[in-house]
């Protein structure tokens, strides 16, 4: 059996505003194992989103357990939290967030300059998975140079040069025409297999989700 890479054990999440008390997850359960392909589908407003950035560690649970390479992320400093996360995990979100005032390579660059890594093998990293992605004649470029579907291949290589256990995508394709939707989502499974990652997206589109090993969907706080 290939190892566990993130358990989740009766996860819930409840929301308070004002009186009003919502609960977005409800003793919910998964477990993601190395090299696996996951799709998470669901109506707008499901938790799907709630459930991934509990995962990633981004939130608390209100209760229940999240396990990332074994250890119990909720016994964590926020510190050994933050290096647990960047050593393991990758992020792509439907908004590239990337750094307006830096270029592609600078952007793909700093999460292994966060790790203190040399800034010379730093830059080869970078270059290699760009190349990989089909930017590697897009390097020096800044985000409002590259076309959408460019800056979430630059997104992609920024998740994957750390060359994390597994990579949490949150609607990656969102802002993309079907055409770049498909281009995207076939990157990322190519990308996870050659890199041995695996990849956690939440999606609504239900025909990119078939792409996938296995699906789940969303239904009012449970999978």
């Amino acid at each position: 059996m290939s190892k566990l890479i993130l358990e989740a054990y009766e996860l819930s999440k409840t929301y308070q505003d004002g009186t009003l008390k919502v609960d977005v997850l409800k003793d919910l359960n998964i477990n993601i194992h190395e090299n696996e392909s996951v799709a998470i589908v669901g109506a707008s407003g499901s938790g799907k989103s709630t459930l991934l950035h509990l995962l990633g560690g981004l939130d608390k649970p209100t209760s229940g357990n999240i396990k990332l390479m074994g250890q119990d992320i909720g016994l964590l400093s926020q510190n050994k939290l933050s290096q647990l996360r960047n050593q393991y995990l990758g992020f792509v979100y439907q908004f590239h967030h990337l750094l307006p005032e830096f270029s592609a390579l600078e952007n793909v660059m700093m999460p292994l300059l966060i790790r203190k890594m040399d800034k010379g093998q730093a830059k080869e990293e970078a270059i290699n998975m760009l190349g990989k992605v089909g930017l590697a004649q897009r390097i020096e470029h800044r985000p409002s140079e590259l076309s959408g579907g460019e800056r979430q291949r630059a997104a992609i290589a920024r998740a994957l040069v750390t060359q994390p256990a597994c990579v949490l995508a949150d609607e990656p394709t969102g802002n993309l025409d079907r055409k770049n939707a498909e281009k995207i989502i076939e990157l990322m499974l190519d990308l996870k297999e050659e890199h041995k990652a695996s990849l956690i997206v939440v999606t609504h589109d239900d025909q990119l989700a078939k792409r996938f090993e296995r699906r789940m969907a969303m239904d009012e706080g449970q999978l």
